[in-house]
């Protein structure tokens, strides 16, 4: 057997769009065309060069899982629509700093109780910080400029009080460690005594 073509019976034709020319078309709205300019008469095509390298064509539709993850990649930018959607800001060393000072704020306050925070294990994901802007009112019970600092780690370091309450309990400690290693020593020479 020889090789046959099959003619299906229907002719097609092709057309070359990208060397279509609009101005030589003869039609009703003539007097339009030859208003455009070349640039303006053939479009940009949708077909990027991009495009025409890829191996495969894109999917149209996202698969449940991918669009379940992308989701969830969204929702967990921000706390939420009760929240009024708080963003989750970059933790950066200072804020990380300022916000074990404030978890740590019990201990560094000898007159003041504070209530033990959320049952949350480490940093919280979602806060806020801001700035106290002072009013007219509050003249006298404000911080001057020269004693304001850029974080609360910073002001903890220059207050008197929480000075005086740290090196106080540092004291302390250091006494009930010194003392329960002399106890650990003299258990030892007691033991060592018997042998």
């Amino acid at each position: 057997m020889s090789n046959r073509i099959i003619d299906p019976g229907v002719s097609i034709k092709t057309y070359d769009i990208l060397n279509f020319d609009v101005r030589k078309v003869k039609s009703r709205s003539s007097n339009i065309v030859s208003a455009l300019t070349t640039s303006q008469a053939i479009p940009q095509t949708v077909i990027t060069d991009d495009f025409v390298k890829k191996s495969e064509v894109p999917p149209y539709d996202i698969h449940q899982r991918e669009a379940k993850r992308q989701r969830q990649i969204e929702r967990s930018k921000t706390k939420g629509k009760n929240w009024y959607h708080m963003p989750a800001p970059e933790m950066t060393e200072e804020k990380k700093n300022d916000l074990i000072a404030i978890q740590m704020r019990g201990g560094l306050y000898a007159d003041k109780f504070f209530k033990k925070g959320s049952d949350v294990k480490g940093l919280p994901k979602y806060f806020q910080t801001g700035t106290v802007v002072d009013s007219a009112a509050d003249f006298y019970r404000r911080i001057p400029k020269k004693d304001r600092k850029k974080t609360i780690l910073e002001e903890l370091y220059n207050d008197s009080k929480v000075k005086k309450f740290s090196k106080k309990r540092y004291v302390e400690i250091k006494e009930t460690n010194r003392r329960r290693i002399a106890a650990m020593k003299h258990m030892k020479r007691l033991k060592n005594k018997k042998k």
